[in-house]
């Protein structure tokens, strides 16, 4: 009885996020939904979700309330390899994969490869300035996260062309529903990781780095492989989709662009309002392992919750005019890539390759052009399959 009545104060919705329009154009459901209440039952899936800013942020760093070990997803296809991986583990597992994982990518190591970042982007932005229109998801967004994710991750050739749509396929079989297709993606994606050794794998990459500390006793194989593969899958697409959200953002505003062309001092803020206004990951799962308050509502225990990263990030009661997109905005506590213990392990490299893509953009005095883009229905992300875009002179 306390149970019925505890759900009986609780919104139910029935909204339906997962169908193609509304991943499409997600932000008048979001505003339903964070209207709605502080904590919500939706119909399908069957989850409990939380939508506003501080709401959110509290649920990501309650670890110890809301685990990730019963699997992050909607699906089990998705939530099945649970244990070993750093996104689907707690406590002191996920601590050590996680510092596996980082290690790599701490400012301080990353500092050592931004200038081959910066010049491999100079060099692209160069080709195509003045060159007419050109579709900058494969033109521009993806270039830097392939390149710089097969080159230091140390990854052979036979299997890299496959990366962006293992990638894809990965996100997309988060939802309640799954295409066959991606579903057979995912598992070529594990094989093709198990079959990695250190004989295949670049001596001194990343990979490289992981395979000696395995022989040497410093993790186990399982470790490593957990964190190769949380190099791979997450790191691609959501970059990718960040990056494309950033330049149509400022070709649609050339107001900002124009501002920060005159304080490119701006660059790093950039970035982050960026990721702010279109967050490109929509939403991870929590499962309560006790009663977990959202500001007077009740997540019972056992159940599962919905975490919106995307609607979150538009909360007026966190932001002033949040779908504004503002270069001057401190867009610092943004949840796009998290918070709390499982804050995105890749935000560092990720927000470098967004500040020298922009710095180049600078640098190289264009102006910015962008046609309709494209919009994806990924279930786990949100952004652009196909952007036109124009790069003019001066």
């Amino acid at each position: 009885m306390a149970d019925a009545a505890v759900r009986a104060a609780i919104p139910v919705l029935d909204l339906d996020l997962f169908c193609d329009a509304s991943l499409r154009d997600p932000f008048a459901d979001y505003r339903v939904l964070r209207d709605a209440g502080p904590l919500v039952r939706l119909t399908r899936p069957d989850v409990y979700a939380i939508g506003r800013f501080a709401d959110v942020q509290a649920a990501l760093r309650a670890s110890d309330a809301l685990i990730n070990g019963e699997g992050v997803g909607f699906s089990d296809a998705f939530n099945a390899p649970k244990g070993m991986n750093v996104i689907q583990s707690d406590g002191d597992l996920h601590r050590r994969l996680r510092s596996t994982v980082t290690r790599p990518l701490s400012p301080a190591r990353l500092r050592e490869v931004r200038p081959d970042l910066k010049a491999m982007i100079v060099e692209r932005v160069r080709s195509l300035a003045g060159q007419g229109w050109f579709d900058a998801m494969a033109g521009l967004a993806r270039f830097l996260p392939v390149e710089a994710v097969s080159h230091f991750v140390g990854l052979p050739a036979v299997g890299r062309e496959r990366m962006l749509e293992w990638a894809a396929a990965a996100f997309n079989v988060i939802g309640p529903d799954q295409e066959p297709s991606d579903v057979q993606s995912l598992r070529e994606a594990f094989g093709f990781m198990a079959g990695l050794g250190k004989d295949k794998v670049r001596d001194g990459s990343w990979a490289g780095e992981l395979f000696a500390a395995a022989r040497s006793g410093r993790l186990s194989m399982q470790e490593a492989m957990a964190a190769i593969s949380a190099y791979v899958i997450p790191s691609l697409d959501t970059t990718i989709l960040a990056k494309g959200h950033l330049l149509a953002n400022l070709a649609r505003n050339p107001d900002q662009w124009a501002l920060l062309r005159a304080r490119p001092e701006l660059i790093p803020g950039v970035v982050l309002e960026g990721v702010r206004r279109d967050s490109v990951l929509r939403w991870f799962s929590r499962v309560a392992v006790e009663d977990y308050a959202v500001d007077g509502a009740t997540v019972p225990r056992g159940a599962r919750v919905m975490l919106l990263y995307g609607c979150a990030n538009r909360d007026e009661r966190h932001y002033d005019d949040p779908d504004r997109f503002d270069v001057t905005r401190d867009a610092r506590d943004h949840l796009a890539w998290g918070t709390g213990p499982h804050m995105c392990a890749g935000m560092h490299l990720a927000r470098i390759e967004m500040e020298v893509l922009l710095e180049a953009l600078v640098e190289a005095d264009v102006t910015l052009e962008a046609g309709e883009p494209e919009i994806g229905a990924n279930r786990g992300l949100y952004g652009f399959t196909a952007l036109p875009f124009r790069l003019g002179q001066g």
